[in-house]
């Protein structure tokens, strides 16, 4: 999964970004767009590590991507259907501590995103009426959902907003509107903030447009993230803190993306592996390697709360919760997997 950082200038994004990913100003070298790639959280493939005591274990991963501070505001935009293209989801970073009103200047970027939509349906409008000119009648095929696109984002709404008939939604793949995109708003308050009912307006400005939203204050998370993990504890403790904004970040990220995880496991990885909620077994498995998919045979599933309940894969089968599931199978999160498979 991709997750691009974006916000109003001066919102804190880079800061964002380093909290989330570990990485220092030198590491990310300079002010041109960074990446940073997280192992995804999961004490489930924590137990399965300690089950099976693999070579390696290897989690989910989320990549982040910052555009930097060297653009202009209407670079970054513009960017959006560039460099950020083929992001699954967005983030949405608003400052508490702006000059202006946080919940003003939300709603403000918010608007900007829905004009940067709209400024590809315009041109898409524009190339139609010429091909229409040329003779292409077939052209006009995605007038009329360019025209609902053009009157929704005109209103300052988002194209996620609009209800899509399966193939529409085929239709508008290749856009990769910015604004059909999920997306979580981050509230990033200075510690003198946290709990005072700043981030709460923010998270109320949020929700009007039908958006997540989570607090992060990234001077403590950046204390938080250099502690060793004992300390760390304990630290998280005196401040209330059941999990780092990170991690609780990157679940939100799952969830609004509708992503789960399956689990292989063996003696040489134990590994998980982040799909679309209802792929097909043999997707899935397409995951690994494109051969597996093709000559899929069949899956052995366990639920991981059966293997973990039950400490090992043979008493699983013992117990009779070792499951053979065929092509049609929809993948279920925390499911752990071997492919059957014939080349």
């Amino acid at each position: 999964m991709k997750i691009g950082i974006v916000g109003p200038d001066n919102a804190g994004k880079t800061s964002v970004f380093q909290c989330i990913t570990g990485l220092t100003e030198a590491q990310m070298g300079g002010k041109n767009a960074h990446l940073g790639v997280v192992r995804v959280p999961d004490e489930r493939l924590d137990v399965l590590s300690a089950m099976y005591q693999p070579k390696k274990t290897t989690p989910a991963e989320v990549t982040f991507v910052d555009l930097g501070q060297n653009a202009s505001q209407a670079e970054r935009l513009s960017s959006l259907t560039g460099a950020l293209a083929d992001a699954e989801a967005l983030a949405v970073v608003c400052g508490a501590f702006m000059e202006d009103r946080p919940r003003d200047s939300l709603e403000s970027y918010l608007l900007d995103l829905a004009l940067a939509d709209l400024s590809l349906v315009e041109n898409r409008l524009e190339h139609i009426a010429k091909d229409v000119q040329r003779g292409k009648k077939e052209a006009r095929a995605d007038e009329p959902l360019m025209q609902r696109l053009q009157e929704i984002l005109g209103d300052g709404r988002r194209v996620a907003d609009l209800e899509l008939a399966a193939e529409e939604t085929k239709a508008l793949r290749g856009y990769q509107f910015v604004t059909g995109k999920p997306t979580v708003v981050i509230a990033n308050v200075a510690e003198k903030d946290l709990g005072n009912g700043v981030a709460q307006s923010i998270a109320g400005a949020a929700g009007e447009h039908g958006l997540p939203s989570c607090e992060m204050c990234c001077p403590l998370e950046l204390e938080v993230s250099q502690l060793q993990p004992e300390d760390r504890k304990v630290f998280m403790a005196d401040y209330g803190m059941s999990a780092s904004a990170r991690d609780r970040f990157i679940r939100a990220a799952y969830e609004m993306t509708d992503l789960i995880s399956f689990f292989t496991v063996g003696a040489d990885e134990v590994r998980a592996w982040s799909i679309p909620r209802g792929t097909p077994a043999p997707v899935a498995a397409g995951k690994i390697h494109s051969d597996i998919q093709q000559g899929f045979i069949r899956a052995e599933v366990v639920a991981y709360e059966d293997l973990a309940a039950a400490g090992s894969l043979a008493e699983c089968r013992s117990q009779g919760t070792v499951r053979l599931e065929g092509k049609t199978y929809q993948i279920q999160d925390g499911d752990v997997i071997d492919f059957r498979f014939s080349v």
